[in-house]
């Protein structure tokens, strides 16, 4: 990605959200939101301590996070929230809207993506699943939208995710 976009990660506290969000600072500017306090502390000082040149702003508010960022990344569990996608639904609105969702625990994508259409029904909808393959850090990407599916796979290709596109 040759252009600097700002990314929002909200729901700071899983796994593969520190990750993106500690990757993703490398290069570009990180807004992170979750709603325990003390994780987007410690997440944030994380950064700072392993790229002390990196952007990254800790957020009260998923609302304003979202609405600066040029990119929404969702947590599984924010992502599956409806108050919480209530709270962003409407700055969401022209963005990229990334949901890490674990494979494992989804059982129809179809639906499940649908579903993010739905709620998110003028943004560019991705899910992202973690790959049950034996390769660590290995995700599929889905969506509806080609073009912003392969933004999302360069961006995790480029911060050292093997990532792959689902055949729709």
């Amino acid at each position: 990605m040759s252009n600097r976009r700002t990314f929002a990660v909200l729901g700071v506290s899983e796994t593969k959200s520190i990750f993106l969000a500690k990757q993703i600072a490398k290069t570009n500017p990180v807004l992170l939101f979750d709603h325990d306090a003390v994780v987007v502390n410690e997440v944030h000082a994380q950064i700072l301590l392993e790229y002390p040149k990196a952007n990254a702003e800790m957020m009260i508010c998923p609302t304003n996070a979202s609405w600066e960022a040029d990119i929404i990344i969702l947590s599984n569990a924010t992502g599956t929230d409806d108050n919480f996608i209530k709270k962003i639904r409407k700055v969401a609105t022209g963005k990229i809207v990334v949901v890490l969702v674990n494979e494992k625990n989804t059982i129809n994508f179809e639906s499940t993506l649908d579903k993010l259409h739905h709620l998110f029904p003028f943004s560019k909808v991705v899910q992202s699943f973690e790959s049950m393959d034996e390769v660590e850090n290995s995700v599929l990407l889905k969506g509806n939208d080609e073009e912003t599916l392969k933004t999302i796979w360069t961006l995790f290709t480029s911060i050292g995710l093997k990532a792959s596109i689902a055949q729709t």
